[in-house]
């Protein structure tokens, strides 16, 4: 059963800190996706085998922790990953997939002496801007406009909920317009 854990803004979030040498792996799940998945599971078997520090959490709205997907947006999972970095001593290497790949980015251009490395897996930075708004049709946009959320077809079940709110506010976030400021650097 993982630990809860209350973020400044409120939210409860669901998370696993497993003890270990450092740096501590972080995982970083992608959207609509928790921390009970394959990659979160083999990660953290992989990393107890190294006998490694190991987190997973799940964002707000997401798998078990607090909230309603649908109010969620880039901004509020990475403050949700910000407070899970809170409580990890030392330095970490974050392993972000998917969407978590855009806030592993988000967080080692925050907290850059923090970061000793950055892994990702299919990394979907900036989205919420040149994937899903780039990708809606004209009807699709009206309807997001009128209704403030689309649902989109997945490939992984039910369909995606986009929500005007997680295309404007991921705005503020975006990280392939200017050049990325990472230094990854070793202890």
């Amino acid at each position: 059963m993982p630990d809860r854990l209350h973020t400044p803004q409120g939210r409860q979030i669901a998370w696993e800190a497993v003890p270990g040498a450092g740096p501590t792996v972080v995982f970083l799940g992608g959207f609509r996706s928790d921390m009970t998945g394959n990659k979160a599971r083999h990660l953290k078997a992989w990393a107890q085998d190294r006998g490694q520090g190991f987190v997973r959490f799940d964002y707000s709205g997401h798998g078990q922790s607090g909230g309603d997907f649908l109010d969620g947006c880039i901004g509020h999972w990475l403050a949700d990953a910000m407070a899970v970095l809170d409580r990890v001593e030392g330095r970490v290497v974050l392993v972000g997939s998917s969407m978590g790949g855009w806030i592993a980015l988000l967080l080692a251009r925050a907290l850059p002496a923090r970061i000793a490395g950055l892994v990702t897996i299919a990394a979907a930075p900036d989205f919420t801007e040149d994937g899903k708004w780039a990708g809606l049709d004209p009807a699709q946009r009206e309807r997001l406009e009128a209704d403030g959320v689309v649902y989109l077809p997945s490939a992984y079940g039910d369909p995606y909920p986009i929500t005007r709110r997680l295309i404007e506010e991921g705005r503020a976030h975006l990280v392939l317009r200017d050049p990325l400021q990472c230094s990854c650097r070793a202890s």
